[in-house]
Parts: C-alpha cells; sequence; structure tokens
C-alpha cells in the first residue's frame, strides 16, 4: 500500500518552492525554481502558471511511491488581479509593491476605519480600485489574490479566497464578512467569498493530473492556502497562546499568538485570524538591511565573536532613514546611530543592542493590548544564525527561546494541506 503525501506550495518574490510531507512531517522532497533575476519584471499570471507547473512536475516525478492527498499554496500578501466568472484573467497581476493605487489608497483613507489594514496604496483594495478606474470591464468579474489565481490553474473554484489574504482587501476577520462600508465605493459582488485556509476549495483537473502524471483514480484535493507570512509561521510550530516568532531579516518582523486581536494604528500592530488563535504583529523598518549596510556577512560574523556582553553598547535606533512603522508608527521617525566608535566591533554592539531593543519594545506592546503574556520566542531568519545576537537578546527579553527545525512557507503550506487549522483551534 502506497504511503501518502501531501504538498505545499510557497510562491514569492524571488521563486517557486513546492515540498512535500509526509505524514510524519517529514520532508520527502523538494524544489525551488528561481524567477529571472531583477531588473526582469516579475512574471505575468500566464508565468506564474508555467513556473507553478515546471516545479510541480519535477516533484511530482521524485515521489511516486507517494499517494498526493491534498495541495495549498501561499503567495504574496496583497498582490491582486482581476479573473472573469471562468478564472480567465483580465489584467495583469499588481504586486504587494505596486504603488500605481496612491490615488484610490486616498478615497479608502475617506472611508476605511482607521486601523483598517486596508489603508495605503499596497493594500489589495486600493488596487481593485485602481483597475476600476482604469479599464473598461465586463458586468462580472471577480477579485484575485496571487494565491487564488494559482489555484485556480489546479483546478480551484474561481471566486473563493482565505481570510488572510483577503484582509488586505477590506475584508472584516472579527466579524467574518465584507464590512457594509466596502458598499459605498464598490459593488460588493466582484468580491470573493471567503473561508478559513486548509479549507477544501476544489480537486486537480483531470487536465492538470494528465500533465503531471497522476492517474485520474487519485485525484488529490485542493485546500485553501494563506499569505506568504503566515504559511512561514505556521512551519515554526508555534500554535499556543503566548508563543512568539521573530523574523529577522532585512526586517524586524514580530508575530504573537494572542487571545484576542490588536489593530493598532499609533503602534502599527494588526492582527490575522489563525484557527480560533489570532497572530497579532507588526513589522519594523529596523533589522538586517541595516546591518548590511555597514557590514558584509564574513564581517558580522567575525565583528560579533568580538563583542563583550558585560560591557553597555551604544544607545542606538538603528534605521537606514527616518521613518518607522512599528512599534511606533511614525513616517519621520528619526534613527539614531550616533556617536560611532572608532572600532567596528563597538558600532556592531550597539546595533544589534538597538534592534534587540526594538524587539523588547515591540513585543511589550503586544503583551499589553492583546493581553497577552510572552511565553517563548522562535527565530527566523538570517539573523537568528548569529549566537552572540542570540545571547544578546535572550538577556533583553528573558524569555525562553525555542529551537525551530523548519522555517520555509512552503513546509507550512503542506502542514495546512494536512491539517489544516485545527493545531489552531
Amino acid at each position: 500500500m502506497r504511503e501518502s503525501a501531501w504538498i505545499g506550495i510557497d510562491f514569492g518574490t524571488s521563486g517557486c518552492r513546492v515540498c512535500a510531507i509526509d505524514l510524519l512531517g517529514n520532508i520527502i522532497a523538494q524544489i525551488e525554481q528561481n524567477f529571472s533575476a531583477p531588473p526582469y519584471p516579475y512574471p505575468s499570471p500566464k508565468q506564474q502558471s508555467h513556473y507553478l507547473f515546471e516545479a510541480l512536475k519535477d516533484l511530482v516525478k521524485q515521489i511516486p511511491e507517494f499517494v498526493i492527498e491534498s495541495i495549498s499554496i501561499d503567495a504574496t500578501s496583497g498582490s491582486v488581479m482581476l479573473s472573469d466568472h471562468q478564472g480567465n484573467p483580465l489584467t495583469e497581476m499588481l504586486m504587494y509593491n505596486d504603488q500605481h493605487a496612491s490615488l484610490a489608497s486616498e478615497k479608502i483613507a475617506e472611508k476605511a476605519p482607521i486601523n483598517s489594514a486596508v489603508r495605503g496604496p499596497s493594500s489589495g483594495l486600493a488596487k481593485l480600485l485602481y483597475f476600476q478606474s482604469t479599464l473598461a470591464l465586463p458586468e462580472k468579474y471577480y477579485l484575485l489574490h496571487q494565491a487564488d489565481w494559482l489555484a485556480i490553474q489546479l483546478g480551484a473554484t474561481p471566486g473563493m479566497t482565505d481570510y488572510n489574504n483577503a484582509l488586505k482587501s477590506g475584508f472584516d476577520v472579527i466579524a467574518n464578512h465584507w464590512p457594509s462600508w466596502l458598499k459605498s465605493i464598490m459593488p460588493l459582488s466582484v468580491l470573493p467569498t471567503v473561508v478559513a485556509p486548509g479549507t477544501l476549495i476544489g480537486k486537480l483537473s483531470a487536465a492538470v493530473m494528465l500533465e503531471l502524471g497522476i492517474k485520474q483514480s487519485e485525484a488529490p484535493l485542493i485546500k485553501a492556502g494563506t499569505t506568504d507570512s503566515l504559511a512561514a509561521f505556521i512551519a515554526t510550530g508555534a500554535c499556543r497562546v503566548g508563543e512568539g516568532v521573530t523574523s529577522l531579516g532585512s526586517t524586524l518582523v514580530l508575530k504573537l499568538i494572542c487571545k484576542n486581536p490588536v489593530f493598532d494604528a499609533e503602534t502599527g500592530l494588526y492582527s490575522h485570524k489563525l484557527g480560533n488563535r489570532w497572530l497579532c504583529g507588526g513589522a519594523s523598518n529596523t533589522g538586517g538591511a541595516v546591518l548590511r549596510d555597514f557590514f558584509t556577512d564574513k564581517q558580522l560574523m567575525t565583528l560579533s565573536q568580538k563583542i563583550d556582553l558585560k560591557q553597555s553598547p551604544p544607545n542606538y535606533y538603528p534605521l537606514l532613514k527616518p521613518g518607522e512603522r512599528f512599534p511606533i508608527a511614525d513616517p519621520n521617525y528619526p534613527a539614531q546611530m550616533l556617536p560611532r566608535p572608532a572600532e567596528d566591533h563597538l558600532f556592531l554592539h550597539g546595533l544589534l543592542a538597538g534592534i534587540a531593543s526594538v524587539e523588547k519594545t515591540g513585543y511589550q506592546y503586544l503583551q499589553q493590548l492583546s493581553d497577552t503574556p510572552l511565553t517563548s520566542i522562535r527565530s527566523v531568519g538570517g539573523g537568528a544564525r548569529n549566537p552572540v545576537w542570540t545571547k544578546l537578546r535572550q538577556s533583553l527579553l528573558q524569555v525562553p527561546f525555542e529551537l525551530v527545525e523548519n522555517t520555509e512557507a512552503a513546509y507550512g503550506s503542506a502542514l495546512l494541506a494536512r491539517d489544516g487549522l485545527t493545531l489552531f483551534q
């Protein structure tokens, strides 16, 4: 009897990653396909479909002894396009960082609640209004998030999305419906039906199974996915109230599983829903990008070894330019990285301590506003591999640091395909 496998697909900014796991959560195969490097444009919807199928074909060939039970897809949050009711594309995809919708975002700001995630040109809703104001559209069409479009290519029902992707398109995750204030700026009929991540939304079509070499009698199910950051969070294994995850990448991102949702414009806090839990967090403008502006990766590791953690570091707030999103939402917030010591390791000590201090303040706000004590932290991203920085953070945060085996979003999506959100009930 053949064993079962579950597949997670992560469609990110630089490539497509696909991961297959078994019943025990072991990775049995994984594939990564990188897109053309910048300055080439991001792949079109049709090209994205091509990358998706090429990666899946390679993966399926590696696991002939397994029966694929279900598939789930995560993709970039805030990247959207329009399709007709059959799922045929009507527009190109506007990516998460596209700024064409600046004027549309001003219209949203007049109607949206102050703490809404739809404010700003990066939101899916702003891009939808941009499409409506610049294109001649048919009477019936759907807003699609990137994960929705890719799922449709496999056979999912058009006009469905998950509540994590829908958050930046205006969906009220607390009341679990599209809010009435949206009616004043657009018809609600163009908005997709919203379901929980992990919900069944279709099965692989006969044509897709033929292309992938899957038996028609073994049609895998398609489960609703989520955003890339949420999939990466699921991959860490954090699932209990009070567990936090710190991402030490180019920017500092904090997430805490909370009892109550938090939306706070002053601190830049917002919340995603995960089953019966709330994932509260925020993203700072400080982080690894500041460190790399001064040092190479090799220098960072060499200089870190010279740091004496018993010494008091310089008092810094490391930013590349003025402006902060979290834990202070202030577009003019000043950077503080002066005076610079003559010795580089002392300067680095101040930068590392400054970022750790922002992390501490962020978790303090998260705990206060959500009424959820922080019980542990899992660290992901490149900075998590720096042992000196880890010790510095541990001494400042004073909570247990848990080891993380998996941090890839594709692995989190595979868990979502297997378990849905049962771990968050």
